[in-house]
C-alpha cells in the first residue's frame, strides 16, 4: 500500500534532521581550504586568534598594579577565557558609574557581564532605590530582585525611610502616576514583581497593550522585566517619536524593549542608507536589526563589500544584519570552500547562503548522498515543505535561475537575453551551475574568448569530456577526412566556427535531441520537443529517447545528418 505524499515528507524531514548534527560535525572536522578568495583583499579581514587576557593587559587597560591584577587572574583563571574587548567595554560601563579599578579588582568577576547589562542592572537598583549600588550589589543582581522591599530594607541595602513605589513611579515620567494609585503594592510584595506591575500599567497606557499582550510580553520576553524604567522609557520614545513605529508594531516585535535607545540612533546616524534605502524604512521592515549593535552592523557591511558582494545582496537578506559580525566573517571565508556556494558569490540572494549556511550545507551533503546535483540556491535556503518535495519527487533539475545569473553576470548580457537563449535547448534546467562554472573555466582554459564563449552558450551545459574529445578528434587528420573536409581546412575556422562545429559534433551523436549534455553515468528522459524539430524523425526520437549513442561511426555518416542543433 502507498504511503501517503505528507507521510513522505515527514520522514525525509525525519532522516534529514537525524543526519544535520553528523554531516555539521563532519564539516566542521574536515573542511577544505579556501582555494581562491573572492577578492584579494579579503585576506586582510582573517581573524588572528586573540591572546588570553594578561595581567599587564588589564594593568594598562583599566588601571591599578600589576601585581594586583597577576592575583586576581591567579585566583579567577577563567577571566581568561573573557574576550579582551569585552573586558574593556565592561570595565569603561563601569567607570562611567563612578567605579575605578580597584572596585573592580574586589569583585573581578563582574567582568564576565556585558557592558550593557552593567549599565542596566545599575540603573534598576538605582532607580529602585538602593543606597549605594555597590559591585557587591550588582554581581547578585538576581538574587536581590527575587527579595521582598522588607527584607532588602532589613539587611540595609534600601533605607527604611525610602518609598520604592514612590520612587519608581517618579522614574515613569511619560504619564502621570502616583502611589495611592496602587493600593495593593507594598513592602512585602517582592521587588520583580512591584516593578512589573508599574510597567504594566505604563504599557498600558503608552502603547495601548490589553491583558492578552501583556501576558505573551511576559510569557515571551520575559527579560524585558529587568530593563529599566529609564531604558525603557528612551526606547519607546526613539520607536515612536524618532522612527515613527505604529503601537502596533512596537506590540508584534516586543523584544525591542529590551533594546538600547543610544545604539538605535547611532544605527540611524551612522548607517543611513543601505545600496540607496533609507535606514529607517529598513528597520521598520526588519525590526530585529535594531538589537544590532551599530559597531557590528557596520563591521558586517564592511565584511560583505570586501568579499565583493554588493550591498543589493543586503537589502535582498536583511536578516543578515541580525547576525554577530564575526560570525557574517567566518561563513563569507567558510562559503569559499565550498565550490557549490563559491559559483553563486555573484548571485543576488547570496547572502541568504550566509543567513542559512548551516542549513545549506548539511541540505547539499543530503542531496549529494541522493546524488542530486542541481541543488538551487532556493532549494538550499528555503522552507523545509519545499526541500522536502524536491528530495521526495527525485526530479535533478531547477528552475534555472542560479545558471541564468552567472552567465549574466560574466558575460555582460541581460537575463532576460541569456534565458531566452539556453531555453532552446530542452535540457538546461538539468544542467548545475557549477559545471557551467566549470566548463566556462575550461573553455577560457584552452584560450577561446568570452565573445565566443557567448556566441556558443549552450555548450557550456555539455560535460567538458566531450567537449576534450571533439577538440583532440578535430586535430586528426582521419577524423577530418571522415568528416568529407580538406585536411587542413580546420586550420581556417576562427573561435567561434570551431565551437559552434564542436557542439554540431556533440549532438550529431544523439540526433540533435539534447541528450549530449550527459554523461556516461546518467540516464536522463527527454521531453517531447517535435515542436522545436518538426523534421526530426519519430521513429529516432524513440529509439535514441535515452541518449544512448549510435553503435559505431561510418564514413559520411556524420555528414548525412543535417539536421540543425536546437541549440543553434
Amino acid at each position: 500500500m502507498l504511503r501517503s505524499n505528507k507521510n513522505i515528507t515527514s520522514e525525509i524531514l525525519k532522516q534529514f534532521k537525524l543526519g544535520a548534527q553528523n554531516v555539521l560535525a563532519q564539516y566542521k572536522l574536515s573542511s577544505k581550504p579556501a582555494k581562491k578568495s573572492l577578492l584579494k583583499n579579503s585576506k586582510e579581514f582573517d581573524v588572528p586568534l586573540e591572546d588570553p587576557i594578561n595581567a599587564y593587559f588589564l594593568k594598562t587597560q583599566i588601571g591599578s598594579t600589576y601585581h594586583k591584577w597577576n592575583a586576581v587572574l591567579a585566583k579567577n583563571p577563567e577571566l581568561k577565557s573573557i574576550k579582551r574587548q569585552d573586558a574593556v567595554n565592561t570595565a569603561n560601563s563601569l567607570m562611567k558609574l563612578n567605579f575605578d579599578a580597584e572596585d573592580i579588582i574586589s569583585k573581578p568577576l563582574v567582568l564576565y557581564q556585558n557592558a550593557l547589562t552593567v549599565k542596566n542592572r545599575y540603573e534598576v537598583l538605582d532607580e529602585c532605590g538602593f543606597k549605594p549600588v555597590t559591585l557587591l550589589i550588582i554581581s547578585k543582581y538576581v538574587t536581590v530582585i527575587n527579595k521582598s522591599v522588607s527584607m532588602l530594607k532589613s539587611f540595609r541595602y534600601i533605607p527604611f525611610d525610602t518609598n520604592v513605589l514612590e520612587n519608581l513611579c517618579n522614574c515613569l515620567t511619560d504619564i502621570d502616576l502616583s502611589a495611592k494609585d496602587f493600593q495593593t503594592i507594598n513592602d512585602e510584595m517582592l521587588l520583580k514583581y512591584l516593578r512589573e506591575c508599574l510597567l504594566n500599567v505604563y504599557l498600558r497606557q503608552t502603547l495601548d497593550m490589553n491583558d492578552d499582550d501583556i501576558k505573551k510580553l511576559w510569557k515571551v520576553y520575559g527579560r524585558v522585566r529587568h530593563r529599566s524604567f529609564k531604558s525603557v522609557q528612551s526606547v519607546l520614545q526613539m520607536l515612536l517619536r524618532e522612527l515613527q513605529f505604529p503601537k502596533e508594531r512596537i506590540i508584534k516585535n516586543a523584544f525591542l524593549l529590551h533594546g538600547d535607545a543610544e545604539n538605535m540612533r547611532r544605527i540611524i546616524a551612522e548607517i543611513p542608507t543601505i545600496d540607496g534605502q533609507d535606514m529607517r524604512d529598513i528597520v521598520y521592515r526588519r525590526p530585529k536589526i535594531l538589537m544590532s549593535s551599530c559597531d557590528g552592523l557596520l563591521k558586517t557591511l564592511e565584511y560583505v563589500k570586501a568579499y565583493g558582494i554588493n550591498e543589493s545582496a543586503v537589502t535582498r537578506c536583511l536578516e543578515v544584519l541580525t547576525l554577530g559580525s564575526d560570525t557574517v566573517l567566518e561563513r563569507l571565508k567558510d562559503m569559499n570552500s565550498i565550490d557549490e556556494f563559491k559559483v553563486l558569490a555573484t548571485n543576488p540572494r547570496i547572502l541568504r547562503l550566509v543567513h542559512y549556511q548551516n542549513k545549506a550545507r548539511v541540505r547539499l551533503e543530503y542531496l549529494n548522498q541522493l546524488k542530486v546535483r542541481c541543488a538551487s540556491l532556493h532549494i538550499l535556503s528555503g522552507g523545509s515543505e519545499k526541500f522536502a518535495k524536491f528530495a521526495r519527487e527525485g526530479s535533478d533539475r531547477t528552475k534555472g535561475r542560479d545558471v541564468v545569473v552567472y552567465l549574466a553576470n560574466i558575460l555582460k548580457k541581460e537575463e532576460n537575453g541569456i534565458r531566452a537563449l539556453l531555453s532552446r535547448h530542452p535540457n538546461w534546467c538539468h544542467i548545475p551551475v557549477l559545471q557551467v562554472k566549470q566548463c566556462f573555466d575550461f573553455l577560457l582554459s584552452k584560450k577561446f574568448p568570452i565573445s565566443a564563449i557567448s556566441d556558443n552558450i549552450h555548450l557550456l551545459l555539455y560535460p567538458i569530456q566531450r567537449i576534450e574529445e571533439k577538440l583532440a578528434e578535430l586535430h586528426e587528420s582521419e577524423f577530418i577526412e571522415e568528416l568529407h573536409l580538406p585536411v587542413n581546412s580546420i586550420y581556417d575556422l576562427d573561435n567561434n566556427e570551431l565551437l559552434t562545429l564542436i557542439l554540431y559534433l556533440i549532438e550529431c551523436e544523439f540526433h540533435f535531441t539534447g541528450d549530449g549534455i550527459w554523461t556516461e553515468q546518467q540516464i536522463q528522459p527527454v521531453e517531447n520537443f517535435n515542436n522545436l524539430l518538426p523534421d526530426f524523425p519519430e521513429s529516432l526520437n524513440k529509439i535514441y529517447k535515452y541518449g544512448m549513442k549510435p553503435g559505431g561511426r561510418t564514413n559520411g555518416s556524420t555528414t548525412e545528418r543535417t539536421e540543425t542543433s536546437t541549440t543553434h
